[in-house]
């Protein structure tokens, strides 16, 4: 743990996390028929939006990497974001592959080339299927990853309040194209989901230099991306699903979110700052990782047994304990060992 840590952001990365979890265990699981049982059409109703945890993952990413990369050092942003990402990755790939043969559920087994290519997490660019659907996220954070890199290895972060107005401006206009309405595109990065790394990083730079006329430009033109994008993204639910995502509902909540980081971030004294916070944000990437597949597999596997709530709450309970041993057993040693050889 350390002294700046922003303990609060720790926080809201787990609720984020949790967010996404019951979305795909309350309401994608049985309206795509991954597991038909248990079946929340009631609590549905609500669980719908919480696909709105991706969009606050997105936007603490723009936030939180600029930490990371504010000393300049190419070669140690790069390793920094190895060390972070892949080894718990690399375990929940592996996990998850293995639990489709566990469970005997075809629907959700990769030939075994797949898998490998998958342990590179860049299948998504390849082209090649995802062993876990939520994996599509990590392709765009690679993507942001490879910006910040080479804004960094060209010393180019000074224009980075230029780099999100360009990208929040060409956001929103690229939100009124064709661009942003198929399904099949949205998951490119852009112009759904850039928008919310900029958005991230604008509160960075009022963090740093401090509020100016210029930063309150970059502000409003994030809080009219967030509105434009929702407005948008609800339509593409809406068809997709066929059921109603209000607009204004989306919209709002990812506003008090952004208006809530702000608070956190730019407070130089925490509104919560628990050093104890840390404790629940190392749960948020093994959580993340390892909960929808394999969740989906034991609600198929143990729904005539265990009644619809008590299963949910026990699997998600499980998910939770299996996270803790990831990062505790195999996470953070692996981390530890690499940062002592890497980062010498």
């Amino acid at each position: 743990m350390q002294g700046n840590r922003f303990y609060e952001i720790d926080l809201l990365r787990l609720v984020s996390a949790v967010l996404v979890v019951l979305f795909h265990y309350t309401f994608v699981g049985w309206m795509l028929d991954f597991s038909p049982q248990p079946r929340t059409e009631g609590f549905g109703e609500y669980s719908r939006y919480m696909y709105l945890g991706i969009n606050f993952f997105f936007i603490i990413s723009g936030f939180v990497i600029l930490l990371s990369a504010k000393d300049g050092e190419p070669r140690k942003f790069v390793l920094s974001r190895f060390i972070r990402l892949y080894p718990a990755y690399w375990l929940c790939v592996l996990l998850t592959a293995g639990a489709a043969v566990v469970f005997s559920q075809e629907a959700f087994q990769l030939p075994w080339t797949d898998v490998l290519i998958n342990l590179t997490m860049l299948q998504s660019g390849l082209d090649v299927p995802l062993v876990d659907g939520v994996y599509w996220t990590l392709w765009m954070e690679l993507k942001f990853y490879a910006l910040v890199l080479v804004m960094v290895w060209l010393r180019w972060i000074r224009f980075l309040p230029w780099f999100c107005g360009a990208v929040l401006v060409g956001s929103i206009i690229g939100l009124s194209t064709s661009l942003a309405t198929s399904v099949a595109t949205f998951v490119v990065g852009f112009p759904h989901w850039a928008g919310y790394f900029a958005c991230g990083c604008v509160l960075y730079l009022i963090r740093l230099h401090g509020f100016n006329w210029g930063y309150g430009l970059l502000v409003l033109l994030s809080i009219i991306f967030c509105v434009r994008q929702n407005q948008v993204f609800a339509q593409i639910l809406t068809d997709f699903y066929q059921v109603e995502f209000k607009a204004w509902i989306v919209a709002g909540a990812t506003l008090l979110f952004y208006a809530f980081l702000a608070l956190v971030a730019l407070r130089k004294n925490g509104l919560l700052r628990d050093p104890r916070f840390y404790y629940l944000g190392v749960l948020t990437y093994p959580l993340y990782l390892l909960h929808e597949n394999v969740g989906f597999m034991m609600f198929n596997a143990w729904h005539t047994y265990v009644p619809a709530w008590a299963l949910i709450a026990g699997v998600l309970a499980f998910m939770l304990l299996a996270s803790w041993l990831i990062w505790r057993w195999v996470e953070k040693p692996m981390q530890t060992w690499l940062k002592r050889k890497l980062l010498r």
